[in-house]
């Protein structure tokens, strides 16, 4: 039920952290907003395929091939929560081509109560984010871009605003099916917090990722490193004490991670399967989705993605499911239109025959 004030805020906050959360203003920006990210495991934005969703979460990607290209990617989020993101891009002769872009997340309706229990009206709660990004090659392998973004957040009475950046650069050899990309996100300022002369941190993070793409056979791999600033993303309760072994009389020490467990949570794994030019496959794996936000005991299929893509003629679809642990998965649907492919063909039947 949606009576408990922003208890379920901080499911969105989770995600972006695991049991970091709350630490940031801002915290939505570190969603997936697109179907294919989210099926390929999270903070995916390592493909140089002319995507326009992934050339959002990184800009480096944009090309000329997004002239007027159309996307929507909306999600449905546990507990009635939706979000997406809207995205559109323009080629201009002389300034290159330019991704503007609408995030926006809305929780819903709630229940205003006051502190004896008795309803007093309801309020709603909700952020967004408008951007608009550019990218440029500087030769045949690297290229760099850059978005702006200006950052609105409304809970109940409470609004905050904020403009950010991010930054990416890309390498791309054709010839060996090779993408590499560093992305450094959500760079900005709190410039109204959400109380008076109180500005939050954002929620910066930089991401390093590197695909390759199979030459005989249909099958990408990539790999992305995430947070990589800040390495422990591990959480150590500060209840738990040390405790004695009665048969021994041994201390056992409070478990802490290890060297390898605090890697897997920057760590996530993504492969897609390619039989045609128009249909695709994908699978993901989330280490840190899994065990922070799994169920104790229960982790199931926490941690996994998966989606498919079609293409047809002018029209993309893709599809998402993450399971985030057994208490709930999320759902994604995008398409993506092709507005100059269809004034192209409109062009053709006009035109007159040659003589």
């Amino acid at each position: 039920m949606k009576k408990i004030g922003f208890i379920l805020i901080t499911l969105i906050s989770l995600q972006a952290s695991a049991q970091q959360g709350a630490l940031h203003a801002y915290q939505f920006l570190d969603l997936d907003f697109n179907a294919r990210a989210m099926a390929l495991g999270g903070d995916f934005n390592v493909v140089k395929d002319n995507d326009i969703d992934l050339a959002v979460s990184n800009p480096a990607l944009i090309s000329s091939q997004m002239d007027k290209n159309l996307s929507l990617n909306h999600f449905f989020y546990p507990s009635g929560i939706n979000y997406g993101q809207l995205a559109f891009g323009k080629n201009f002769e002389k300034l290159g081509t330019f991704v503007g872009h609408l995030r926006y997340v809305s929780y819903g309706k709630f229940t205003r109560m006051n502190e004896l229990g008795i309803e007093e009206g309801s309020f709603t709660a909700g952020d967004y984010a408008l951007g608009v990004g550019y990218g440029k090659d500087l030769n045949k392998y690297f290229s760099i871009g850059a978005n702006f973004n200006v950052i609105f957040s409304h809970y109940e009475t409470y609004s905050s605003f904020g403009l950010g950046a991010d930054i990416a650069t890309t390498f791309y050899d054709e010839k060996s099916n090779v993408t590499a990309t560093l992305v450094a996100r959500n760079i900005g300022y709190q410039i109204k917090g959400f109380t008076k002369s109180n500005h939050e941190p954002m929620p910066i993070e930089v991401l390093a990722g590197v695909s390759y793409k199979f030459h005989h056979a249909p099958f990408r791999l990539s790999v992305m490193g995430t947070d990589l600033t800040n390495w422990d993303l591990t959480y150590n309760d500060p209840s738990l004490q040390p405790t004695i072994d009665q048969l021994t009389g041994d201390t056992i020490p409070v478990p802490k991670a290890n060297f390898a467990q605090k890697l897997a949570y920057h760590t996530n794994f993504a492969v897609e399967i390619l039989p045609t030019d128009n249909f695709f496959i994908r699978i993901g794996f989330n280490y840190q989705r899994r065990n922070g936000l799994g169920v104790e005991n229960r982790k199931g299929a926490g941690g996994l993605s998966f989606g498919l893509g079609l293409k047809v003629k002018k029209f993309g679809f893709n599809y998402g499911i993450s399971f985030y642990s057994a208490a709930g998965i999320s759902n994604a649907f995008g398409i993506n239109y092709n507005l100059s492919e269809t004034k192209k063909k409109r062009r053709s039947k006009t035109a007159p025959p040659p003589e």
